[in-house]
C-alpha cells in the first residue's frame, strides 16, 4: 500500500491549500472537490499502472492535443500522478506549491514533474 500513500501525498500536495488567515479561493475548492474524487475512484477502482498511464494520455490528450508531448508525459512522469495533478504541479511555480514546506517526497515528486514537463517540451 506505499503507492497508496504517496498518491496521497500528491493529492495533499497539488491541493492549492489556502494561504494563512484567508478563505480559500472557489477555485481551490474546486480543485480540492476534484481531488477528492480522484482519490475516491483510485481506492475504488485500484487502477493499475497501465490504466493510470491510458487515463492520463486520454486527458492530456483531449486538453493538449499533442501527442508526442503527451506520450513523453505518460512515460517519464512519476507513475503515480493523474494529469490534472501533473497539471495542478507543473502550472505553479515552487512558491506557489510552497515548496520549503513540503516533505522530502513531496519536494521529489515537485521536481520530477519539473524536469520531466521541460524534459518533454525540449523534446
Amino acid at each position: 500500500m506505499q503507492v497508496a500513500a504517496v498518491f496521497f501525498a500528491v493529492l495533499a500536495l497539488s491541493a492549492t491549500a489556502p494561504v494563512q488567515g484567508r478563505e480559500p479561493s472557489l477555485e481551490e475548492l474546486e480543485m480540492e472537490h476534484r481531488l477528492d474524487q480522484a482519490s475516491r475512484i483510485f481506492e475504488k477502482h485500484d487502477l493499475s499502472i497501465e490504466q493510470m498511464s491510458a487515463d492520463f494520455n486520454y486527458r492530456c490528450l483531449r486538453a493538449i492535443g499533442d501527442s508526442a508531448f503527451c506520450e513523453c508525459l505518460v512515460k517519464k512522469r512519476p507513475y503515480i500522478l493523474r494529469f490534472e495533478q501533473y497539471v495542478g504541479i507543473s502550472s505553479r511555480t515552487k512558491a506557489e506549491l510552497d515548496y520549503d514546506t513540503l516533505s522530502d517526497n513531496g519536494k521529489k515528486i515537485v521536481d520530477e514533474v519539473i524536469l520531466v514537463r521541460d524534459e518533454c517540451i525540449a523534446r
